[in-house]
């Protein structure tokens, strides 16, 4: 199977409390919530108007870089987040808080228009109570370039990174669940993973990426690889299941995104996979990806 080759730039973003707050357990939400408002107001014209009946929406870098209503691939969204910090309620003045966006394809093209949506985060406070967070630095997280700092951008030059697909040898891999994960099948949230779950969903994500942002269509044997990845057993896991609710201005103001944490090891041929669970590590699988969900390390043995 030919993997795909596409671009990516992670930024790692740092945060300061400027007053005490209380705010959610898992941030990844309250963070895209924030950063949802930040980067529509950055550009949008017509803010009245919904942006699948907007005149404007064909141009405009929200709802094709941010926001996505609808595309060639179905409405997936060419970022991530990761927070990880967890189970954190309370805040004191001085504390950091820190997030990481990824962006993917024709995105890294618009990475400026990213940065600007963080640092202007600024005006937008935090939680229920609003309060006030104040951006400290924006970093390129692969060379450790620092990229903006307290209100300067000091490096306009931000190179991709191509998504990686590197191989190894072997035949047992943990893999760690450290964020809400929703992986659905027949409209069942599962709460436990097998292995074709996980690739499943990491070659369903992949695919819908590289059409979506890059304009290549993916012809992969997927029953092949599926038919394969039925046959690595799981040997331990160990699960917990998330009630997770979202504040929304919808829905009487909570919505409802039940996730599973939690890992499992795997063991057999797993050699033909290492890649696939490479990029998928990178672009996280799942859904709910742009609010931090599905996020998980590789352990090889």
């Amino acid at each position: 199977m030919k993997l795909p080759e596409f671009k990516f730039i992670k930024l790692e973003t740092r945060f300061q409390a400027e007053e005490s707050a209380t705010l959610p357990p898992f941030l990844g939400s309250t963070i895209r919530g924030i950063l949802n408002v930040s980067m529509r107001n950055l550009v949008c014209i017509a803010p009245k108007v919904q942006c699948h009946l907007c005149k404007f929406a064909p141009s405009c870098s929200y709802p094709n870089f941010f926001n996505s209503a609808g595309n060639i691939a179905g409405s997936v969204n060419p970022y991530i987040l990761y927070a990880p910090i967890r189970d954190k309620v309370s805040w004191k003045k001085g504390d950091m808080a820190s997030f990481d966006l990824t962006t993917f394809g024709l995105a890294t093209e618009k990475i400026d228009y990213y940065i600007q949506g963080i640092a202007n985060m600024e005006k937008y406070g935090w939680g229920v109570n609003r309060k006030k967070f104040s951006p400290l630095q924006i970093i390129n997280k692969k060379d450790k370039t620092l990229i903006w700092s307290k209100g300067k951008l000091l490096n306009k030059t931000i190179k991709p990174t191509i998504l990686p697909t590197q191989t190894r040898e072997t035949n047992s891999v943990l893999i760690h669940f450290n964020s809400p994960t929703r992986i659905v099948v027949r409209r069942k949230l599962q709460t436990s993973l097998t292995f074709s779950n996980i690739i499943q969903s990491i070659m369903t994500r992949v695919r819908l990426l590289s059409h979506a942002y890059t304009g290549k269509v993916l012809n992969w044997d997927e029953t092949d690889l599926l038919e394969k990845a039925e046959k690595i057993k799981v040997v331990e896991e160990s699960w917990k299941y998330i009630n997770f609710e979202r504040y929304t201005r919808f829905r009487d103001g909570k919505l409802g995104l039940p996730a599973i944490e939690g890992y499992a090891r795997f063991e057999g041929d797993l050699t033909p996979f290492v890649p696939l669970l490479e990029m998928g590590k990178v672009v996280q699988i799942g859904k709910n990806t742009s609010h931090g969900f599905g996020h998980y390390d590789l352990y090889y043995v």
